[in-house]
């Protein structure tokens, strides 16, 4: 499937419109910026000024837990919940304190990515060679220039690129090569230049491949070692950027996303792994742009513009059908424009007010297929109040959405009022010690699969309705160059009108309906302490979730104050990483408690805590174009295996190589 030209002139057309996330705002005297360098100066994972839960990940982290893709990394944050169907291709998706992959939005460079079909976002799709940084925030941000859409969102997780610097050089380059375990291997080049006086330019092209075909075990009447069927992947990415200084201190960037992948989708290893043989095809698109522009030193625009373009293929070559197979072809288009104004009242006063508007369009094959189309304006009005010691922040977001079919009966309209708040207090100045609590209310809306997916699809579903609230400290200091950040949060969060697929008629036969309400308490904490001088740099990373997260729909039901399904209640990482001149080392660990796969938590349902250590050692060696880094990890060390989703066992010991030259 190829990129639709046509699509991308109009979006080109738009772009003058898009503003600039990573810009800094002059207006916002509480915000930062993300930095790639481990300085003392730099936005650490702990954000001590947030009202809000606040982590980053930045390139050193991103080096240290040897994370390929975005979602290795988030492993790693405290309260997200990652779920991973195994291997490289396989689907992962995170889940933020409790709330569902729904509730969180995804952002790449400040402008919000979308899927209306599933309402999930794959992170396995975005590679970390290309992102500067990754940034999670639970409750409301501080960015009074977020855009209406973002702000909407119970948790969103941000993806930072950076621009390029070339410093008294017209261009740079840098090849990469990853080699690793299971047939993977994965080339990289990327370029940058300069485009003029007042423009800088980037290209990136990466491909990955994978066999996926490692071994596990079948348990039964005798356990046997077996291999992964139908795992392999193959994956193109292109991207392209163009970084703009337009004058005014105003800046534009133009980004074009391009990523194609074909792959099968490995079976349930409970009905046979032999019998996989479904095909998933997939080209995902955009081009989008960014435009910021602080007009004086007290008012700051930003305008936003994308266009994105996914076609799904799927392909069963043996159905149980008349046809004897099945090939689903779908194909969804969206259509962004976002706005948002800051202006400083004084010199401790901040207000905003943003409006976003999004169509949303799916088409698929078949005369019976409805054709859904989405219209959904989201606005947003904040203030801020922020002196040397308390930060005060308030956001009413309201959102309306308007639903079209080609047949059958469209979905009714939403009109949805949710309010934010949050406070930070510098209460012990000398120790560097934050109190911070927030409250939030969302929703999400159905997707087009709830809605319209042949059967099962319900016209009548709500959206659901989320609200959290958070309390807790944190504490930043730094003392004989060794930086130091402990946070401690506990939150409540509530979603009534859970959206989930149940019996219909009869067991044969699903449909989504809205069953009630879950809560949850939970308590996430963490320590980071880095080394930013001297021949030696140590670093540490730690962090602890406990979730209990509890159905309550139904006093009288069975699964009555059950944890609901793939949600440990305790779990843990660790990343520690030392910088020297001779050698650098890692040593990470993620760790997962029991948890079940069934919202009844019985014993048959339960899942065994898992744990997986890892380490990689990489050195780097100065040359006259820039500089060699050879690095070697081993993922796994112990072979530990285990499942995070039941009957999609987890790859075992891996080992990967890496080579990465400047030019």
């Amino acid at each position: 499937m190829s990129f639709d030209v046509k699509y991308c002139l109009i979006a080109i057309c738009t772009l003058c419109f898009h503003l600039e996330t990573q810009g800094q705002v002059l207006s916002d005297t509480m915000r930062t910026k993300d930095i790639p360098q481990v300085t003392v100066t730099s936005d650490r994972t702990a954000n001590p000024r947030s009202v809000s839960t606040s982590k980053r990940a930045d390139a050193a982290l991103m080096q240290a837990t040897g994370s390929m893709q975005v979602s290795d990394v988030i492993k790693y944050f405290s309260g997200a919940t990652v779920k991973d169907y195994g291997g490289v291709g396989g689907l992962k998706t995170v889940s933020v304190r409790g709330l569902g992959a729904s509730h969180t939005a995804v952002a790449y460079d400040g402008v919000i990515i979308t899927d209306n079909q599933t309402g999930q976002i794959d992170l396995g799709k975005f590679s970390s060679s290309q992102t500067e940084s990754v940034r999670m925030v639970s409750g409301p941000d501080n960015d009074l220039l977020q855009p209406a859409a973002l702000a909407a969102q119970a948790a969103v997780i941000s993806l930072s690129t950076g621009r390029p610097d070339l410093g008294d050089a017209k261009a740079k380059g840098n090849l990469q090569l990853k080699g690793g375990s299971f047939g993977t291997i994965s080339p990289q080049v990327t370029a940058q230049f300069k485009a003029g006086k007042r423009n800088t330019a980037s290209l990136q092209a990466e491909w990955l491949e994978t066999q996926g075909n490692y071994p596990y075990i079948q348990e039964g009447a005798g356990s046997r070692k077996m291999y992964r069927e139908n795992s392999d992947v193959k994956r193109l990415r292109l991207e392209s950027a163009l970084f703009s200084d337009i004058g005014c201190n105003s800046s534009l960037t133009t980004r074009i996303y391009w990523c194609q992948t074909g792959q099968g989708l490995p079976a349930n290893i409970y009905y046979n792994d032999y019998a996989a043989r479904e095909r998933l095809g997939n080209n995902y698109s955009f081009i989008q742009s960014t435009l910021a522009s602080p007009v004086n030193d007290r008012l700051t625009l930003r305008f936003s513009a994308k266009y994105s373009i996914n076609y799904t293929n799927y392909v069963d070559p043996k159905s149980n059908n008349a046809q004897g197979f099945t090939e689903n072809h779908y194909t969804e288009r969206e259509g962004y424009l976002s706005g948002v104004t800051l202006y400083r009242l004084t010199d401790k006063l901040s207000a905003s007010a943003g409006i976003d508007f999004r169509y949303s369009k799916l088409a698929s094959l078949g005369d019976e297929s409805p054709r859904p189309t989405r219209y959904t304006v989201n606005s947003t009005a904040a203030i801020k109040y922020a002196s040397e010691r308390l930060t005060l922040t308030g956001r009413l977001n309201h959102v309306i959405t308007k639903e079209k079919v080609v047949i059958r009966q469209a979905a009714e309209s939403y009109n949805h009022l949710s309010p934010t708040a949050g406070l930070n207090w510098l209460a012990w100045p000398a120790a560097g010690l934050h109190v911070r609590a927030s409250f939030s209310n969302t929703f999400r809306l159905p997707t087009f699969n709830d809605l319209y997916f042949e059967q099962i699809g319900r016209r009548d579903l709500r959206p659901e309705r989320a609200s959290v609230a958070s309390a807790g400290i944190v504490i930043e200091n730094q003392a004989d160059g060794l930086f130091y950040s402990v946070y401690a949060d506990a939150y409540d969060s509530n979603v009534k009108d859970r959206i989930m697929a149940v019996p219909g008629k009869n067991t044969a036969v699903w449909m989504m309906k809205n069953i009630g309400l879950v809560t949850t308490h939970g308590f996430e904490t963490g320590l980071e302490m880095r080394g930013a001088e001297g021949r030696v740099r140590p670093a540490l990373q730690v962090s602890y979730t406990y979730q209990r997260s509890m159905d309550k729909t139904d006093s009288g039901s069975t699964t009555w104050n059950h944890q609901l399904p793939y949600t440990p209640r305790h779990s843990a990482s660790a990343v520690a990483w030392i910088e020297n001149n001779i050698v650098n080392a890692s040593c990470n660990l993620i760790y997962s408690g029991v948890y079940y796969c069934n919202a009844y938590n019985g014993p048959q349902y339960r899942m065994p805590s898992y744990y997986e250590l890892g380490c990689s050692l990489w050195r780097s060696f100065a040359l006259d174009t820039g500089n060699l880094i050879l690095k070697a990890e081993c993922i796994n060390i112990t072979d530990s295996r285990y499942e995070l989703v039941r009957n999609y066992p987890m790859p075992g010991r891996q080992l990967r190589i890496s080579i990465s030259i400047d030019l």
